[in-house]
């Protein structure tokens, strides 16, 4: 293990177990992480380029399952400038990456953006030519003519959807989305803006081309049917009813949950004005159904949906509702991870994955608003913010 890098803390979260390991290290090798073991027990023979957090946590880096590159939530009617060009659309996308990443999301779900934009995004990350989280992106969302989605795209009927889709797959694609309902209740039922056939048939185009299908879906029979079709992620839910919550349970679709676009007060003031309204009488009915999900015991993930850089916050909500700290965590790492197909790659700290970790002060099993406080975050085993002290070849008896 001569040259490799240790990190080493008060404490370890290795994103699977509950418990917190104390004085646990991290041993990485080029890009991955070689071992995760006791402190004491590294070798005291072989020499380490050591960096020790103190009164700190190690944990994996933080996974948003749910956003959009282009978004951003601090401009007034934000939603109105998701038909921003696309020019502007992807420098601000460049710009939200490199929040992002510096607030320790080193993974981006991406559920849907302008011509293509995320894809080349994603490749530039990938290439090493611009700073970003490691993208899984969706291209094209897919909508009905007369449906809801800012980001999307109408499509008349299944089959210029399915077409849509072997599009997207041919520009690269990671996974495809769709959108079956609005996103507010309002006075009545919640329409579904596709039929049966068409949310059974966009499932298994998708499968067919080997993706795995995201839907913007929060109730109504929309949901009973997209459940029943095999839906593999159910994105914010915020009015899931009871037997759909059992129906949920019973099938193999992760729910997305995506708190601050209701429960932040500060994002609803920056939506469209007609908006705004419907947003705030919904906001408490909305809570009670998440928390209703979180009670459950059904294993989620959490995501901004382009609130970038405020991961930490989404999970503080999370709490806020009911779960326990390590199961929002787990929310914002393992479970994201599987989520999107890659916990074999990242999520947690084990030998073999990707070394995507953050270190914060404190402990997050007891306080979950430490994760506000970053000391350090590495991504592929590249320091992103260079932690304040680094002891080089040192043996673990010296530090």
């Amino acid at each position: 293990m001569i040259g490799c890098k240790v990190l080493t803390a008060d404490f370890l979260w290795d994103g699977i177990h509950d418990q917190l390991i104390p004085k646990g290290a991290v041993v990485i090798e080029g890009n991955n992480i070689k071992e995760v073991l006791l402190y004491k027990d590294l070798d005291p023979d072989l020499s380490y380029q050591i960096t020790n957090f103190k009164e700190a946590t190690l944990m994996p880096g933080l996974i948003d399952s749910h956003t959009h590159l282009s978004m951003d939530p601090t401009l007034n009617n934000y939603l109105d400038h998701m038909g921003d060009s696309v020019d502007e659309l992807t420098l601000r996308a460049e710009n939200m990456m490199k929040k992002d990443l510096q607030a320790g999301i080193t993974t981006c779900r991406c559920l849907g953006d302008k011509e293509f934009l995320d894809i080349a995004c994603r490749n530039a990350v990938e290439e090493k030519r611009l700073p970003g989280p490691r993208l899984l992106v969706a291209g094209k969302g897919i909508r009905a003519p007369d449906g809801h989605g800012f980001v999307g795209y109408p499509f008349e009927g299944l089959s210029c959807m399915q077409k849509a889709i072997i599009e997207n797959i041919s520009h690269g694609v990671d996974l495809i989305k769709f959108y079956i309902t609005g996103t507010l209740k309002g006075d009545g039922q919640i329409p579904s803006f596709l039929t049966r056939r068409e949310i059974q048939g966009l499932i298994e185009e998708a499968h067919k081309g080997d993706k795995k299908t995201a839907s913007h879906c929060v109730g109504g029979i929309g949901l009973d049917w997209a459940l029943e079709a095999g839906l593999d992620s159910l994105e914010h839910a915020y009015h899931i009813n009871d037997p759909q919550i059992e129906k949920l349970a019973k099938s193999t679709t992760w729910p997305v949950l995506t708190p601050s676009p209701l429960l932040m007060e500060e994002r609803i003031e920056h939506l469209p004005l007609e908006l705004i309204p419907g947003h705030k009488q919904e906001k408490e009915e909305i809570r009670y159904r998440m928390m209703a999900l979180i009670s459950s015991g059904i294993p989620y993930a959490v995501g901004s949906d382009g609130m970038h850089a405020e991961l930490a916050q989404e999970i503080e909500y999370l709490v806020d509702m009911g779960a326990s700290n390590v199961s929002a965590l787990r929310a914002a790492t393992i479970n994201g991870a599987k989520v999107a197909g890659i916990d074999g790659t990242t999520g947690s700290l084990e030998a073999g994955k990707k070394a995507d970790i953050i270190a914060v002060s404190g402990n997050p099993i007891e306080n979950i608003k430490v994760l506000k406080k970053l000391k350090a975050v590495m991504k592929d085993g590249v320091w992103i913010i260079t932690p304040e002290e680094t002891m080089i070849n040192q043996n673990p008896e010296n530090v």
